[in-house]
C-alpha cells in the first residue's frame, strides 16, 4: 500500500485532488453569470445553485452551510463569489475569508447588469487563477484522502457487483487512515440495524436510528410511502425495498461506523462516517461533496450520468448491458464478475487503481463531459417555523 499520493496543499493544513477556482453563485438568479464567466476562463469551475433566496431558519442555515463548504473544499484553491445583492453577496465572501480561503465577490446589481458582471467576472476569475497556479504539488498521506460512496439507478446486479466491489474499497480506504462518507438515509432503511451493529458506540448506534426514526415519522407524517422502488430500479431487477437496502449499504464496506453527522456536515473522525442526506443523486452528492469529499465513488446498475463540479465523481457499473450502452459515461466496468469470472478483489483492485489515478489527476468522464450539477436539499420545517414564530395567523 503506498503510504501517500501527491495533493495542492492548503493553509488550513487539508490537501486537494484539483486546484479550482470555484465561481460560486450565492443565488440561482445568478447562474448564468457564473458559467458565462467559466466558459471564458480556463481553470475555473462553475458551482451554480438552485434557489438561495426567500428561505428561512434551517433552511437557509443549510444552503449557507453548504456554500461555505465548497467555498473551503479541499479541491478549491480560491473562490470568486456571484450574488444578485450586496448583502448575501459579501456575507458569504466574509466567512470564506474568516475561513482562510482566497476570494473575491460581485454582485450584479451593483456591476450594473449581467454583461458588466460577467466581464468583471472574468477579470477576477482570471486573477485567481493566475495567483492559484503557483500551487505545487507535495506528498499527500492517504490518510488525508476523503472519498463519498452513492449508488443510483440501482438494478439487481448493482448490489452483487459494483456496490461490493466499492465496498472493498472503502475498506481500503479506511485501513489507509482516510474516510469514506455513506449517505443515503432513505436507502438504508430495512438495512439500518446491521449498520447500527457497526457503530463504535452506543452514541453513533442512537444517532443513525434517531436519524432512520426522523425519517420514518417525517413520512407518515405527509401520508406518504417514502420508500418505493423506482421503476429504474424495477425494470432492472429489484423486487423488495429491503433487497435494495442491503445492497446499497455494501457499498460502504465492513468496518467499524465512527460517525453519524448532518447533510452537508465536514466529518470529525477518521474511517466509515454515515451523513444523513436524501438518496436522490444530485443532491446526495451536493452533500457528500459539502462534507469535504476529495471524490466520489457512484455506482449505476442502469446509469446515471451525473457529477459534482467539485469532487470527481467516478461512475462505476456491474451491468454488462450499462457498460456498452452507457459507455460513454462509465470509467470503471466490472461486470466482469457476472460474465467472466472476475473475482471481487480483481475488481477493486482496478477501481482503487482507477481511483488513485484520479487522485493523481485522471479526469472522469463526468468532468470531461461537464455532467455536473448542483442542488442543496430544502428543509420544509425551517419554513413552517418561521411562519408559527412569525405569521402564526397563516397557519391557522
Amino acid at each position: 500500500m503506498n503510504a501517500s499520493v501527491w495533493g495542492y496543499p492548503r493553509g488550513d493544513g487539508s490537501f486537494g485532488i484539483r486546484n479550482h477556482v470555484a465561481v460560486i453563485a450565492a443565488m440561482d438568479n445568478v447562474n448564468p453569470v457564473a458559467r458565462r464567466i467559466c466558459e471564458s476562463v480556463k481553470g475555473t469551475v462553475p458551482v451554480c445553485v438552485a434557489y438561495g433566496r426567500g428561505q428561512f431558519a434551517d433552511d437557509l442555515a443549510q444552503h449557507d452551510r453548504v456554500l461555505l463548504n465548497y467555498a473551503t473544499h479541499p479541491n478549491v484553491a480560491a473562490v470568486l463569489i456571484i450574488g444578485l445583492e450586496p448583502v448575501t453577496t459579501q456575507r458569504l465572501a466574509t466567512a470564506v475569508a474568516a475561513a482562510g480561503r482566497p476570494v473575491r465577490a460581485l454582485d450584479v446589481q451593483s456591476a450594473g447588469g449581467t454583461i458588466e458582471a460577467v466581464a468583471q467576472g472574468i477579470r477576477e476569475a482570471a486573477a485567481l487563477v493566475v495567483e492559484s497556479s503557483g500551487i505545487m504539488r507535495t506528498p499527500m498521506p492517504l490518510s488525508e484522502l476523503v472519498i463519498g460512496v452513492e449508488c443510483g439507478a440501482s438494478d439487481a446486479t448493482s448490489g452483487l457487483t459494483a456496490n461490493a466491489t466499492t465496498g472493498l474499497v472503502a475498506d481500503w480506504v479506511v485501513q489507509a487512515g482516510g474516510v469514506v462518507i455513506l449517505s443515503e438515509i432513505d436507502e438504508i432503511v430495512g438495512a439500518e440495524a446491521s449498520l447500527a451493529e457497526r457503530a463504535c458506540d452506543p452514541e453513533v448506534a442512537a444517532r443513525l436510528l434517531a436519524a432512520v426514526a426522523r425519517l420514518e415519522a417525517l413520512s407518515a407524517f405527509q401520508g406518504l410511502q417514502l420508500w418505493p422502488l423506482g421503476e429504474d430500479n424495477i425494470a432492472g431487477g429489484l423486487t423488495t425495498v429491503e433487497e435494495k437496502s442491503l445492497g446499497a449499504v455494501r457499498k460502504g464496506g465492513t468496518s467499524p461506523l465512527r460517525e453519524v453527522i448532518g447533510y452537508g456536515e465536514k466529518p470529525q473522525r477518521k474511517g466509515l462516517v454515515f451523513m444523513d442526506a436524501p438518496a436522490p443523486g444530485v443532491e446526495n452528492i451536493a452533500a457528500l461533496a459539502a462534507g469535504g469529499a476529495h471524490l466520489i465513488l457512484f455506482n449505476t446498475g442502469v446509469g446515471n450520468p451525473v457529477g459534482h463540479s467539485l469532487s470527481p465523481t467516478i461512475k462505476l457499473t456491474g451491468n454488462p448491458a450499462t457498460a456498452q450502452r452507457f459507455a460513454d459515461n462509465i470509467d470503471v466496468d466490472v461486470s466482469g464478475i457476472l460474465t467472466d469470472g472476475q473475482t471481487l478483489e480483481q475488481a477493486a483492485e482496478r477501481l482503487r487503481d482507477a481511483m488513485l489515478r484520479v487522485v493523481d489527476g485522471r479526469m472522469t468522464q463526468s468532468e470531461v463531459l461537464g455532467d455536473t450539477e448542483v442542488s442543496i436539499s430544502r428543509i420544509e420545517l425551517g419554513f413552517m417555523r418561521h411562519l408559527r414564530q412569525h405569521a402564526p395567523e397563516l397557519l391557522a
